[in-house]
């Protein structure tokens, strides 16, 4: 059940429930006002029949002298010569009795009436049709109240997604409007968590270039004197490790300018199936991987795409070499119209990598690099397929390994 829904409801049930209270109240009242006036009638009428016994000796308004059905209680209470008492008795349908004493005699009368009578009954059809219409504008009020209520969060909710992805800090405020309200004290305390995210995003970024800008020069300097040792053993490991140390630094620059926002895509025709084909063959040239280890299929026709070759080469290179490192052979490789799909026989992605453009690339990237996992691969790919509008999903298939698919924009 919706919020909005929920709040009706809830008016509507307090509504409901204190109109049916207020319609008991009123219907019990206007019993108790019938019932008293019977009663103030009886009495009256039972004054003036004494009155007129007591000139005339004679009986009025059909009372009886000292009735043996009297009740024992209304006898006691006309004790006193000129006293009079009444008493009310039954449910549905009422027995008044009424009576006086008058010397040594007592007078009493005695009648039947319903105090729920046809007044009593426009009374309560009066109740329930105001009480009917009270229930039905409760609703529609309390539907209306909530909807606005709901149409604020729902604003904030979109609002807060479009600041998750990137958008202004402090949009949310403006998004709510300036009521001073629970919604409104929310809507400050998300953009004031939002904007200090999103300043320690930006002192993190800026601290990752920094770092890897220091470490850029020095970095190409072993590389290049590791290059000058002779062939020895321990020499080939110097060279490797300043290798993979210099590949490291410029993939964290290359983070640093995706995390930026200032990539732009350099767009140009290609052929994607020939992107493919000569994507995994520099691979295979560079000393990446074996030529056994992977395996392309690609269509028949040419498929034409506007992106930008360097970057969709960038993204297909790091899927392929990731499926390598990580996974098991064979890696296969399959071009499909505008898409490329990626697969190894390999353990899987972990969960949180699962799903569309994952957030949980970068959350996992520096753990995985201790273990062996997808490092800044995955990071670099996704960043660089968001540049070129393109999709890029992960998966685990039912039997087993990972699959990575790229689905370029066919519109262009």
């Amino acid at each position: 059940m919706s919020l909005r829904l929920r709040i009706a409801t809830t008016i509507t049930g307090v509504v409901l429930v204190a109109v049916a209270a207020l319609g008991v109240a009123v219907h019990l009242l206007v019993v108790l006002d019938r019932v008293h006036e019977t009663r103030a009638s009886a009495d009256e009428r039972m004054r003036t029949a004494m009155e007129i016994y007591e000139r005339t000796g004679l009986l009025s308004f059909d009372a009886r002298v000292d009735d043996p059905d009297l009740p024992g209680e209304v006898a006691d209470e006309v004790e006193a010569d000129g006293s009079r008492a009444t008493l009310v008795s039954g449910g549905g349908t009422r027995e008044l009795w009424a009576a006086g004493r008058v010397g040594d005699e007592v007078l009493s009368t005695r009648t039947t009436f319903r105090p729920a009578d046809a007044q009593v009954a426009a009374v309560d059809r009066a109740l329930v049709l105001a009480g009917a219409v009270t229930v039905v504008l409760a609703a529609g009020v309390g539907l209306l109240v909530a909807g606005r209520l709901a149409r604020r969060l729902r604003v904030a909710a979109r609002t807060a997604r479009s600041v998750a992805g990137g958008g202004d800090p402090g949009a949310l405020r403006a998004a709510v409007g300036d009521r001073r309200d629970e919604v409104g004290d929310l809507a400050d305390a998300v953009d004031a968590m939002a904007a200090r995210l999103a300043s320690r995003l930006r002192a993190e970024q800026r601290f990752t270039a920094d770092v890897a800008h220091d470490l850029r020069t020095p970095v190409t300097g072993l590389a290049t004197a590791a290059a000058l040792l002779d062939d020895s053993r321990p020499a080939q490991l110097v060279r490797e490790r300043a290798t993979t140390l210099a590949g490291l630094v410029e993939d964290l620059l290359e983070v640093s300018r995706l995390d930026s926002g200032g990539e732009v895509a350099d767009l140009d025709v290609l052929d994607v199936r020939e992107a493919v084909l000569g994507s995994v063959r520099r691979g295979v040239a560079t000393g990446e991987y074996d030529a056994a280890d992977v395996v392309v299929r690609t269509g028949d026709e040419p498929v034409l795409v506007q992106t930008d070759p360097r970057r969709l080469e960038r993204v297909l290179s790091n899927l392929v070499r990731n499926a390598v490192r990580h996974g098991a052979p064979p890696v296969e490789v399959v071009q499909t119209g505008c898409e490329v799909v990626v697969r190894d026989h390999g353990p899987g992605f972990p969960e949180p990598l699962l799903g569309d453009a994952p957030d949980g690339v970068r959350r996992l990237s520096a753990s995985s690099r201790r273990t062996g996992g997808t490092g800044l691969g995955l990071v670099i790919a996704t960043g660089q397929a968001a540049v070129i509008d393109a999709r890029l999903s992960l998966d685990n298939p039912p039997d087993g390994g990972a699959r990575a698919r790229l689905v370029l924009p066919a519109d262009r």
